[in-house]
């Protein structure tokens, strides 16, 4: 059963509890989502947490289909509540997130190259936004592509937006 379908049913009931993201054959643990009285206020997927771990498990079931869901009563209270999103805003967000991903991904660079930041660009280049110095940070530890992509917070599309921006910008210099 799919992300959306789930959580349109488990929200029509103003459930209270988790559904825990298990990987389809293996059934490992890769995350869950909170609701309370029927609104998602909670998310960790993979490391992640928050909104960005919300919609990187619609991205990842939209584009895997390789994730089920197991649903579990459970009390919830308020204090573990970091958000609070309505079906209807999470079903709009999700549309929109997986939209941008979608025109994001054929600028994604090959996971083979890697790239350096312009020694240059931080003392004297233009200001950057946070995606962008997000992506900076993981490049200073991390120059693959591949690894940028898994070891950065930001969604895939955002990661792969602030690297486009940045190499525009003359921040990136990129090796074989």
């Amino acid at each position: 059963m799919s992300l959306i379908k789930t959580v349109a049913d488990q929200t029509s009931l103003n459930f209270t509890g988790k559904i825990n993201v298990l990987e389809k054959g293996t059934n490992k643990y890769l995350g869950k989502i909170t609701l309370l009285e029927g609104s998602i206020v909670f998310a960790n997927y993979k490391g992640g947490m928050g909104k960005a771990a919300l919609f990187h498990i619609v991205i990842d079931d939209l584009e895997t289909e390789n994730l089920s869901y197991v649903v579990e009563p459970e009390i919830v209270t308020l204090s573990e509540a970091i958000f609070d999103l309505s079906f209807e805003n999470f079903k709009r967000d999700a549309e929109y997130i997986y939209s941008a991903y979608s025109s994001a991904r054929k600028f994604r660079p090959p996971p083979h190259l890697r790239l350096l930041i312009t020694p240059d660009f931080v003392p004297k280049g233009p200001s950057v936004s946070y995606a962008e110095f997000e992506v900076l940070t993981v490049i200073s530890d991390f120059n693959k592509v591949s690894d940028i992509f898994s070891e950065c917070s930001l969604l895939e599309y955002q990661t792969c937006n602030a690297l486009v921006s940045l190499r525009k910008k003359g921040a990136l210099k990129v090796i074989g």
